[in-house]
């Protein structure tokens, strides 16, 4: 009983407490994107850093291995996808003497 009371631990990065939840993510292959849902992770709850065990990682895995059959998608998201060509500009630099709060 004492192992399902136990805390997941503190993040091996910023030493804060992790969270048990679900999590999404991005798995690009190539110019391609597979977004996944409801994986069970243990989260940062300051940095935001997810960890997963060895048989999610290893679902993980097989799914991208078996290159994200669109038949077994859960659904598909019409997804926009932006350029910031011809949208960065160049800052000016500030002379020494300008106060920046």
């Amino acid at each position: 009983m004492e192992e399902q009371n136990k805390p997941p631990g503190l993040c091996p990065g910023c030493h804060e407490p992790l969270v048990t939840g679900t999590v999404k993510t991005a798995i690009w292959r190539g110019d391609d994107v597979a977004l996944v849902e409801d994986i069970p992770a243990l989260v940062c709850g300051s940095c935001r850093e997810q960890f997963y065990d060895d048989d999610v990682s290893d679902a993980l895995r097989q799914l991208s291995e078996n290159g994200f059959p669109a038949a077994e998608a859960a659904k598909t998201i019409p997804v926009p996808v932006f350029s910031l060509a011809g949208r960065i500009r160049k800052r000016k630099e500030l002379s020494e003497d300008t106060y920046v709060d």
